[in-house]
């Protein structure tokens, strides 16, 4: 197994838990469905963390020719994969709350849930500049709406701002990885 297979595999599990949360909450959230209403943020929350974690590892395994195992890259999968794995578990109540939707707990949890989601993308770029890989414009544009977007909704405590702005992070996603 070579150093990239060992730190891909590593990398992998860790993302994965994020996605199993998201789907098992899903699942939950279908069986609660007439006992606590749904939110839209909620479930556009989850899509959006589904759809980062796409994204890093199609971004991971577009660097298989230049990363190895070692102690900074496996710290830097750590601290990459965390956030989303602490997302996809604290996104939805636990089961003994007593919250009335999903769209009430989104709404007073939202700024830990989106700050946390904020460390990727700046464990991302401290790493990308320390390793000296200069960005061109469109990753910068990238950036610019995965930070802009989450930090403007962590101002504002608007409902339909929040639907719009979970949205347009969806769809940055599908750009960056489609794009």
């Amino acid at each position: 197994m070579t150093g990239f297979e060992f730190l891909f595999t590593f990398y992998s599990l860790l993302l994965g838990l994020a996605v199993a949360n998201i789907a098992t909450d899903f699942a939950d959230m279908w069986r609660e469905r007439h006992a606590r209403m749904a939110g839209t943020s909620t479930v556009l929350l989850g899509l959006f963390i589904l759809l980062s974690v796409a994204q890093q590892w199609i971004s991971f395994w577009a660097g298989r020719d230049t990363l190895a195992m070692g102690p900074t890259n496996l710290l830097v999968c750590i601290a990459i994969a965390f956030p989303y794995i602490f997302a996809s578990q604290a996104m939805f109540p636990a089961r003994n709350d007593d919250c009335a939707s999903l769209e009430d707990y989104y709404m007073a949890h939202n700024r830990v849930l989106l700050g946390v989601l904020l460390i990727p993308v700046f464990v991302s770029l401290a790493y990308n500049l320390f390793v000296g890989n200069l960005m061109d414009w469109p990753d910068t544009s990238f950036f610019v709406l995965r930070i802009g977007i989450p930090l403007l909704l962590m101002m504002f405590r608007i409902r339909w701002l929040h639907r719009v702005g979970l949205l347009l992070l969806i769809l940055t996603m599908f750009v960056r990885i489609y794009g």
